[in-house]
């Protein structure tokens, strides 16, 4: 019995933040997060403020949290990429960033616009450029080479060619662009691979 009220338990304090979330974007469409005030998102999200401050100190909490989640599941992605099969590993990150962010995180984009310092930019690009350094193997760790330089570019190259695809509004061909950052990214670091020190 213990176990069932704590699974319902769970599953209210996951749609109350979700409401809590969902609530600030849907402002944010109309407003810069520092004109938001919580008593205005408590009213939208249709909690109490009491509520409100069980989960969040302030609005940044919220934001803070929705950017360390979906870093986090961008590296459990990252985690299943097949450094033998680059191209396809490579497909099927695109795939799963796509799905990660119009579906798990569809306020992603909500995220980029406030992210003023680019930190969550760097954080996700960081995360990629672990599974970049892994396709350079050793190469990344001699001192003096151009591996972080490459790097680099793979991950800018790869994460760009995701923001134009999105930037067209979905209307694009996923599987095309899919294909092409995989075909990019495979001729790159089989280049790399040969022509690095």
């Amino acid at each position: 019995m213990a176990n069932t009220a704590r699974h319902d338990s769970d599953k209210r304090v996951i749609r109350t933040k979700k409401a809590i979330k969902e609530a600030l974007f849907r402002i944010m469409e109309e407003k810069d997060i520092s004109n938001i005030s919580i008593s205005q998102l408590t009213a939208e999200a249709n909690v109490n403020r009491r509520t409100f401050y069980t989960h969040y100190r302030n609005l940044t909490d919220i934001l803070n949290e929705i950017e360390s989640d979906l870093v986090a599941a961008l590296k459990e992605l990252v985690d299943q990429f097949d450094e033998n099969d680059v191209e396809k590993s490579t497909y099927n990150l695109f795939l799963g960033l796509d799905k990660l962010i119009s579906v798990d995180f569809e306020y992603y984009f909500h995220l980029v616009r406030v992210d003023m310092r680019g930190m969550l930019m760097l954080r996700l690009k960081n995360v990629l450029k672990i599974s970049a350094d892994g396709l350079l193997g050793p190469l990344s760790l001699k001192p003096g080479s151009d591996a972080a330089i490459v790097s680099a570019f793979i991950v800018g190259g790869f994460f760009n060619t995701y923001l134009e695809w999105h930037n067209e509004d979905g209307n694009g061909d996923i599987e095309r662009h899919a294909k092409l950052a995989a075909t990019m990214v495979g001729n790159c670091v089989r280049n790399a691979r040969q022509l690095l020190p």
